[in-house]
């Protein structure tokens, strides 16, 4: 599977990676923003078939990434897992309303 991950802080990116790459998931790509995430889904010749996306981040955050990707022709089923530390209940519901697939709270769980 082609995995996007998206997130400003590099130790969340290293644990995803170590995580997935640890559950034999070896097409992982990642990005430190928004606008970076969007050069790399622009230059693939072959879509990402996920993509986890923190929220809060500089410039373009999470919420309006997900409905920028949600709103290209090849990613309009592709999952998109929000991977944040919010947990309050609006910005739950901006994530799905932007076409979030999942969400999922930081502190990562291994469990």
């Amino acid at each position: 599977m082609k995995i996007l991950m998206v997130d400003d802080d590099q130790t969340a990116l290293d644990i995803l990676h170590t995580a997935l790459i640890g559950a034999n998931y070896d097409d992982v790509t990642s990005a430190d923003t928004a606008e970076r995430a969007l050069e790399k889904i622009h230059s693939e010749a072959v879509p990402y078939e996920c993509i986890l996306l923190d929220i809060k981040m500089p410039g373009m955050n999470g919420i309006e990434l997900c409905q920028v990707i949600r709103n290209l022709p090849d990613y309009q089923i592709v999952p998109i897992i929000m991977i944040t530390a919010l947990t309050d209940q609006e910005s739950i519901d901006d994530a799905m309303a932007a076409g979030a697939t999942d969400y999922v709270t930081k502190p990562f769980n291994g469990r």
